[in-house]
């Protein structure tokens, strides 16, 4: 294990995907998000996603250069086709045009199709929330499925997770919350894997579908699966995306082929200010809070957090001490890097 200042993880990110004939700053765009899930303390969507990015550009998965198109637009809503493009690019896109129907017309539902991995959803709920917003998203993959449907034990279903951010007063984020509609996200396996550690149980199943605490099991022959978060409640949650996220933004849901990934965008914005004056929505929202901090402790508690508060503390720390990368992840990021002659 060892730590990575900031300012070289996002260099070293940025100039391995310019090689690969990104824009510059498309490529900063996404080295920004990269390195800022891995501020946030969600490494499984942070510099780990770098080798298989890569691969997906030399299997011209990627397009590097998208020409991102606007297939159908009302006022409210639109349909965006992302041409193949690094998904980072294209959710911005997305979450631009969401951000101001909303701003304009009190609601919007954007789509995207045709677009790679997107990230840390939270980042473009975030977006819309600082601009005065509630920002939603649902996201499916249905070629990458690794969850298993609660009562079966192969997997059917991709993580499909969904993201909310509140807006606080003066531009801040009152709520940011993102979950995978599985117990935790492929990436937080991929994470133990690289570190030759364990799983808490209750995550994942083996390809036998017996309960499972190894990783390397979840990546072996037969695989094995992800198990829906709450039980039976996730694995509805995660239909819900399937046809959300896949079904109405036209890239379809979870099927057996096993073509491509691709996510499957459905972006939600509402400005709460046509609903009750901003002054009286910050105001409840601000009492719900303080009403549910002031719950007695369990035992083994500290404190009560409100969703998102985890990351800006570890953001903090992070900032100031360095990004811990483990040494497996630290190596691929190096070969990466020195395949296209990157200085890491």
């Amino acid at each position: 294990m060892r730590t990575v200042d900031v300012e070289t993880l996002e260099r070293i990110t940025r100039d391995i995907f310019v090689a690969w004939k990104a824009p510059r700053e498309d490529a900063a765009w996404i080295a920004s998000l990269l390195v800022r899930a891995n501020l946030r303390g969600h490494d499984s969507h942070g510099v780990i996603r770098i080798p298989h990015y890569v691969l997906a550009l030399k299997a011209g998965e990627v397009n590097p250069t998208p020409s991102i198109k606007t297939e159908m637009e009302t006022p409210t809503i639109a349909r965006i086709d992302g041409d193949k493009g690094f998904g980072q690019v294209v959710a911005r896109h997305g979450i631009i045009l969401a951000i101001a129907k909303a701003r304009a017309q009190g609601l919007s539902a954007v789509t995207l199709r045709r677009t790679n991995h997107v990230g840390r959803l939270a980042d473009y709920a975030e977006m819309a929330a600082v601009q005065g917003l509630i920002g939603m998203l649902w996201v499916n993959a249905p070629t990458a499925l690794n969850v298993a449907p609660w009562g079966g034990a192969a997997r059917r279903l991709g993580t499909n997770p969904h993201a909310v951010a509140v807006p606080g007063p003066g531009a801040t984020v009152a709520m940011s919350h993102d979950f995978a509609t599985s117990v935790v996200a492929e990436g937080k396996l991929k994470v133990k894997f690289n570190r030759g550690e364990r799983v808490a149980p209750g995550i994942m199943r083996n390809g036998r579908g017996e309960p499972s605490t190894d990783p390397r099991e979840y990546y072996a022959d037969p695989p094995g699966s992800l198990i829906t978060a709450g039980e039976h409640k996730g694995y509805g949650l995660s239909l819900a995306v399937e046809i959300l996220g896949g079904i109405l933004s036209g890239t379809g849901a979870a099927r057996p082929d096993k073509g491509p990934v691709s996510n499957g965008v459905l972006m939600l914005c509402i400005d709460p200010g046509r609903f009750l004056p901003p002054g009286d929505f910050h105001a409840q929202v601000a009492t719900l809070f303080g009403f549910v901090r002031s719950a007695p402790l369990a035992g083994g508690s500290e404190e009560i957090l409100i969703p998102g508060e985890p990351e800006e503390r570890t953001a903090r720390e992070r900032r100031a001490g360095g990004v811990p990368i483990d040494d497996e992840t630290w190596r691929q990021i190096k070969e990466c890097a020195a395949e296209v002659g990157v200085d890491a």
